[in-house]
């Protein structure tokens, strides 16, 4: 297994039947030892820090005897969770076979064969600590939590621990604690919970994730957003309540070593239909962000995102809701967790991004420029589609009222971090906003409108209902 390296403490949590009994813990050869004491049934140690990266001998001993963890390593532990993307295993991406042959010959000491325990489905509904079990193959563990790790080991060159806790089909109040569930409106879906998925709210995380907070981690993934699509005003709520209470619990659990502002990165979610239909995707997309559409931001701090939206799979025999690029999403998850979680701002992990518009013109002449990142990125423009103009009569003044409506405003042209795009659709008509990949399967794979020329990393969904006059 991996444990939590130094500066941070790991935190050993077990059962015990003798109320009071004194626990030991000893990392052999390593430090003093620790106690804590048998309360309720239950005791917890925190164990010295260590940057070593192993492999330790831990031996812990009460009045009832003594059990010895061999082969343990120190290392940094991400948890993976959320629904069936996340779910989503090594065996089903594109080119598995190849994938989990490079899989196995890698690092595994460094990985420990998907290091710590994978979380399993709890049986039925009800709240209890998880069925564990440590898979020794890459086969049928997360893709994106593995890939993930395999593409940031060398950067770290010490042990990467991974918990994945996910279930397909789930909603975000699932996975949340009631704290989160309270803070944001009551979520009414209009279809029964399906027999496969539980969707109640604090189902998933009594029974999957609150029996972890006592682990000290060091980053969290989350991939998860699907089974939302309905309640896309409020998922923005959810998320800052999920992302804040998952920080504030672990802390707390882990007895203040689990940081109370540990880096969560998630994924945007992928297209789905192959359909020009708009569809509740992008606004589920541009909830995940809190409305900013970009990670971090005010709500979310210390997050970062990776956008999926241009990784189209229409021909998945998993569905086309499951892609099967995974190495993208995890590649793009690696860049956001250098910079944010491990301080490297040199990378660049987020896509170009409007920060400028200018409105020129008028009639069937006019245009708008927008400038990406303050002038900062050069653009690769690989469509010219994708960005739409909302108009609207003499005294509208926003994209929100009534009576307003959406055209097609094609790219015209193109230089250094500038687009220019046609406003012409709305003829003699106000132009009041923007937006840009406002459909759920915005663009073929990789081919979307805007690119940043260095990274190739694509511009996100965005919206903006009011423009300058």
């Amino acid at each position: 297994m991996v444990l939590q390296r130094g500066p941070q403490r790991a935190v050993l949590t077990g059962t015990a039947t003798k109320e009071g009994d004194t626990v030991t813990a000893q990392i052999v050869g390593h430090g003093s030892p620790v106690t804590g004491q048998v309360h309720s049934g239950k005791w917890k140690v925190k164990l010295p820090a260590v940057t070593e990266p192993g492999p330790f001998v831990i031996r812990v001993s009460s009045s009832e005897g003594q059990v010895t963890l061999n082969d343990v390593l120190f290392g940094d532990v991400w948890l993976c969770s959320g629904q069936s993307n996340m779910e989503f295993a090594m065996s089903q991406v594109m080119n598995s076979s190849e994938e989990i042959q490079k899989a196995t010959q890698f690092n595994v000491d460094s990985l420990l064969q998907s290091s710590v325990p994978e979380i399993k489905h709890t049986s039925g509904h009800s709240a209890g600590r998880p069925a564990m079990e440590s898979p020794h193959h890459p086969y049928s563990f997360s893709a994106v939590c593995w890939l993930f790790a395999e593409y940031l080991q060398p950067h770290l060159k010490y042990p990467i621990g991974l918990v994945e806790a996910s279930w397909g089909g789930t909603t975000i109040e699932a996975w949340s604690p009631p704290e989160a569930v309270n803070a944001c409106p009551a979520v009414h879906h209009s279809q029964p919970e399906p027999s496969c998925c539980p969707q109640t709210p604090l189902v998933i995380w009594n029974g999957m994730i609150r029996p972890l907070l006592g682990l000290t981690i060091f980053g969290a993934l989350w991939y998860q957003g699907e089974a939302n699509w309905e309640q896309t005003d409020i998922y923005a709520c959810q998320m800052k309540q999920l992302i804040g209470q998952w920080r504030s619990q672990f802390n707390q659990q882990s007895l203040g070593e689990t940081s109370q502002n540990f880096p969560f990165g998630y994924v945007q979610l992928a297209p789905y239909q192959n359909t020009a239909d708009m569809g509740a995707f992008p606004a589920i997309r541009w909830a995940q962000t809190g409305g900013y559409g970009y990670a971090p931001n005010p709500d979310q701090p210390h997050a970062f995102m990776a956008t999926a939206m241009d990784l189209p799979d229409y021909t998945s025999p998993y569905d086309p809701i499951h892609p099967r690029y995974k190495q993208d999403v995890a590649q793009r998850l690696l860049l956001g967790a250098l910079n944010v979680a491990y301080g490297h701002s040199d990378v660049t992990f987020q896509g170009p991004f409007p920060t400028q518009f200018h409105v020129t013109g008028s009639g069937a002449q006019r245009t708008i420029t927008i400038e990406y990142d303050n002038g900062r990125t050069s653009l690769d423009i690989r469509n010219t589609k994708g960005f739409e103009v909302c108009c609207g009569g003499a005294n509208a003044h926003s994209c929100t009222e009534q009576g307003t409506w959406w055209v097609d405003a094609p790219i015209t042209s193109h230089q250094g971090s500038h687009v220019t795009i046609a406003a012409s659709g709305c003829n003699s008509n106000k132009v009041l906003g923007l937006r840009y990949a406002w459909r759920t399967s915005p663009c073929n794979l990789k081919q979307c409108a805007v690119y940043s020329a260095d990274t190739s990393l694509p511009a996100p969904i965005y919206i903006t209902n009011t423009l300058p006059a």
